[in-house]
Formats: C-alpha cells, structure tokens, sequence
C-alpha cells in the first residue's frame, strides 16, 4: 500500500510552529504541530497556577489520501482527537512536625524512630491520550476472510523511525474482518512528550495480503 501524509495546524493558544515536511510514501504521513493548550488559572490554597500542555493537531497532506484500495481491500486511517486533560500529581517529601503536631502528636521517644513527611497535590495537564493513536479502518471488499496475521507496521517521525512494538500494532495484526464487512482498530505510536517540534509522520504497512489462490495461498501483498 502506499502513503497518506497529514497536515497539523496549532491551536489558539500556541506554543510551537512548524512547517510541514514530505518524506517518502507511506500508508499514512501526517505532519504535525505541537500546539499550546491552557485552562483557566487554578486557585489553590495559595498563589493561582496556570497550566498548559502541548498537544498534536493533525490532518492529511494534500498529496496522499487517507483512504486507499487495492485488490478490493480498503484501508482508512484516521488520527484520534487528542484532548487536554487535568490531573493531581501527589508528592511525598520529607518534613518537620510544627508546634502543634509536636503537642498532639506522639512522645519525644517514639518520634526518634518515625519518619514525618508532607504531601502536597500538584495539579497539572496531560495530553490525553499520551501516544501517538490512529484508528485504522478496513473496508473487506473481497469475498473472502481478511487477516492481518504476518503484516508489520513502522512509523517514522521526520524521517526517523520509532521504537514501537508488536504490542502496539497487534490490533491491527490479529485483526480478522469477514468478507463484505468493515472494522476499525487501532494502532499506537510513541508518546507525545517524545515527538520533535515538527516534522512529518509516516506510517508503512508491509505485507498486507490482499490476494489468494484457491488453496489460501498468498498471491498478492
């Protein structure tokens, strides 16, 4: 199968721009942007806080399709919508009791052998979900059973490509669709805090049958 790239403009509140960059043909190549994202000022017990986090906006080159067919077998990939989401880290550091606690808490002789600590919620926000996601949908034209078994997939960034593993594409792999049916699965890519500032994304599927004989063998990939 071939390629489809993918633009990505920022959001309102920016943080990073970019341009988009080609690379070579893929099943999907998306470029991307990294774009700031705030909520309003949170107002602990104390001074207010602001938060941001980066997150991707992503769309296709003008180049590639999303959608692209071959031997009655339909292959659609499609970027999750990614969201801002907030989150309270706790923290845990070490501490001296205060008067009070000194007064109420327990005898000199038993707090030798304790440890006193604080802990403190800090809130913060996390692109959600954390990795890399598509959603690839696969149209089974073809009177027979489709099966992902013995496909690979790689995903490049900018031309670089990505440690994944089976585990993150496995939807895909193990997938089994009946004839004249369609499905959606997923597959995975790194995290998000781990992608450059720009860049191009490629994602290559390798070995997709999409052609047997009568006995089940392959005759065309």
């Amino acid at each position: 199968m071939s390629s489809h790239p993918s633009n990505i403009t920022p959001s309102n509140t920016q943080m990073i721009t970019m341009k988009s960059i080609a690379i070579a043909p893929a099943i999907l190549c998306t470029a991307f942007f990294l774009s700031g994202c705030m909520t309003d000022q949170i107002r602990p017990v104390g001074q207010p806080v602001s938060l941001s986090c980066r997150l991707p906006s992503i769309s296709a080159l003008p180049e590639t399709k999303q959608s692209q067919e071959k031997g009655g077998l339909e292959i659609t990939i499609v970027p999750v919508n990614y969201k801002a989401q907030r989150k309270d880290k706790l923290t845990i550091s070490p501490a001296q009791p205060d008067f009070k606690e000194l007064l109420t808490g327990p005898p000199r002789n038993l707090r030798q052998s304790m440890t006193f600590v604080s802990e403190e919620q800090l809130p913060e926000l996390k692109c959600d979900p954390s990795k890399l996601q598509f959603a690839v949908r696969i149209n089974n034209k073809l009177p027979r059973v489709f099966r992902g078994q013995g496909s690979v997939v790689q995903i490049n960034v900018g031309g670089k490509l990505m440690p994944i593993t089976r585990a993150d594409y496995a939807e895909f792999v193990d997938g089994i669709v009946p004839p004249r049916n369609e499905t959606e699965l997923k597959i995975y890519g790194p995290a998000i805090d781990s992608l450059p500032e720009k860049g191009t994304i490629g994602i290559f599927l390798y070995d997709v049958v999409t052609a047997t004989d009568t006995a089940g063998n392959t005759t065309e990939k």
